[in-house]
């Protein structure tokens, strides 16, 4: 397919193959990719607009503008917009095809960054320096699939301009029947790559517009992407949950000391180190559900809080560890990271002892202290017990006067620190919350929605010759979890225990019946990022079509 492209053709000649005859989703991402949205950049905040303006033009909002429009989200810093539209028919049920339009950093292009966001412009440049340099097999699989001409590169042509403008196609082509049953929305949300701000805002946003016209949301379709290294058998699929993710943080209090006398003291490093030996990828903290494993926890950041040279030991160290889970509580989660953080502690100051022994030293007091851990809320409390309200204005004011381009694992150190500090309390321990936002693990495991679902799917197989996987968790962190049915969740628990308040959970998920299907393709956020032509601009939008009508005509 398309194996006419040659680095030498003019792009006219380019666009007119490369769009064939079926080119509405294509040429709706090529225009999206276009604008550059990098996530917190002045592009993102300006692409709704953009959007706006692409949508403005198709005759259903020519005829209906006030169907389209820019929803402002509530206190975000960067002061960017949700786009949502809205296409009515009969009666009030109603499924919402969403995604988000952020997309990473152009700057791992290098030399070809210019034209990161043209991709066919970009496809040609690749080819000629991939054929000239291409040395991983990473490189030579994309030389490969660029010169097959099935795959289209560029920033956020996969991840996920691609998957929106596939939901666009759908939508138009509902505004354009004659007579329609029940009603789309389409939503497009800022933010996905960071903190979700879009989607969490959305939650409410999609409650208020139901509310206001009498809808009743049935279904959320997310238009996510899926990477697969092979034939594409696993990226056509369909998720019926995403995993949800948990960055646990420890603040660990060691017994600074000089470090000609370390005996004397209880060095924080070792103490993490300890800990981080029992933590790494170990089975044991891995979640399972429905035949599927989460990844075991990963270590994210590890470091020493000592911030110039001398002699002295540190004092304080600092480490986040990514969990992803499938169906674990937070509780339950924060519970079996402090059992092995308490054994961790007690074996790290039994191999002491013994070396202090053998050193000479019959009886090392630093070494007799009892360590322990605690929850972030448990400090709090024990900040509040020796300080009463003051401490409570105290952590208020702190808060406020931190430098507001903090990311959230660093706020919550510094915030951790500060508690600790109103504590009083003295080490060795081990302070664990949760250092960022907290994205809850949905799924839909029964229902009408899932058995239309799978019926439509059926259809798709048998009719068209379009097969698609079904998964019960999308293994990339998706705004599904604001969407969908979350497994477990107390956002009370959670909120008290992430020492950031700008991570905190406001609005809980959406709780509908939501399911994940989007483009695939190969190397998203990398600068061979690229998008399956066929799947993507052809069968996607066809399975979008099928599925959210067998969705809305069930009566």
């Amino acid at each position: 397919m398309f194996g006419w492209l040659i680095p030498f053709q003019s792009s006219i000649y380019v666009n007119a193959k490369l769009l064939g005859m079926n080119n509405q989703a294509q040429s709706l991402t090529l225009e999206m990719v276009k604008a550059l949205s990098v996530t917190q950049s002045q592009g993102e905040r300006e692409f709704p607009n953009v959007l706006h303006q692409i949508m403005a033009r198709e005759d259903y909002f020519r005829a209906h503008p006030e169907n389209v429009w820019l929803e402002p989200i509530p206190n975000d810093p960067f002061e960017r917009s949700n786009l949502m539209a809205v296409v009515r028919g009969q009666g009030s049920s109603t499924v919402v095809l969403t995604g988000h339009y952020d997309v990473v950093s152009i700057a791992n292009y290098g030399a070809l960054e210019p034209w990161a966001c043209d991709p066919e412009t970009l496809r040609v440049k690749l080819i000629e320096d991939l054929r000239l340099n291409a040395r991983s097999d990473a490189e030579k699989r994309a030389l490969t699939d660029l010169e097959s001409g099935e795959f289209l590169p560029g920033r956020g042509v996969l991840d996920m301009k691609s998957g929106l403008a596939a939901g666009l196609v759908a939508l138009y082509r509902f505004a354009q029947l004659e007579h329609r049953v029940g009603n789309l929305i389409f939503l497009a949300v800022a933010d996905e790559e960071v903190q979700s701000h879009g989607a969490r805002a959305a939650t409410k946003q999609l409650q208020t517009l139901a509310l206001k016209h009498q809808l009743e949301i049935e279904a959320v379709i997310n238009l996510d992407s899926t990477s697969d290294q092979g034939d594409g058998s696993d990226g056509r699929a369909l998720y019926y949950g995403s995993v949800g993710k948990l960055l646990v943080s420890m603040y660990v209090a060691g017994i600074d000391t000089h470090a000609g006398y370390p005996f004397e003291g209880i060095n924080p490093n070792y103490l993490l180190s300890s800990i981080t030996n029992r933590i790494e990828c170990n089975p044991i903290l891995a979640d399972h559900a429905h035949g599927e494993a989460a990844p075991p926890p990963t270590s994210l950041k590890q470091t020493d809080l000592k911030t110039h040279y001398d002699v002295t030991t540190p004092a304080r160290a600092w480490a986040c560890f990514n969990v992803l889970t499938h169906g674990k509580a937070p509780t339950q989660v924060l519970q079996e990271f402090g059992t092995e953080v308490q054994i961790a502690l007690g074996e790290a100051l039994t191999t002491l002892q013994a070396r202090a022994k053998i050193w000479g030293i019959e009886t090392a007091n630093a070494l007799l202290v009892k360590p322990f851990a605690l929850s972030f809320e448990e400090l709090c409390d024990k900040a509040r017990d020796r300080l009463g309200e003051t401490f409570d204005q105290n952590l208020s004011t702190f808060i406020a006067n931190l430098e507001p381009q903090l990311d959230v694992p660093t706020a919550s150190l510094r915030i951790t620190d500060f508690v600790w500090s109103q504590s009083e309390l003295i080490g060795p321990a081990v302070v664990l919350g949760f250092g960022s936002l907290h994205y809850p693990a949905v799924l839909l495991e029964t229902g009408t929605v899932k058995t239309l679902v799978q019926q439509a799917l059926l259809v798709a197989a048998k009719e068209q010759g379009i097969f698609v996987k079904e998964r019960h968790f999308f293994a990339g962190i998706s705004d599904m979890s604001w969407f969908g049915s979350a497994q477990t969740t107390n956002l009370e628990f959670i909120n008290r225990n992430t020492p950031a308040p700008q991570a905190h959970i406001l609005n809980a998920p959406l709780n509908v019946p939501t399911i994940n299907l989007g483009p695939w393709g190969r190397d998203y956020h990398q600068w061979l990022e690229r998008v399956h032509v066929k799947y993507t601009f052809e069968h996607l939008p066809e399975l979008l079509w099928q599925i959210s009508q067998k969705i809305l005509q069930h009566q």
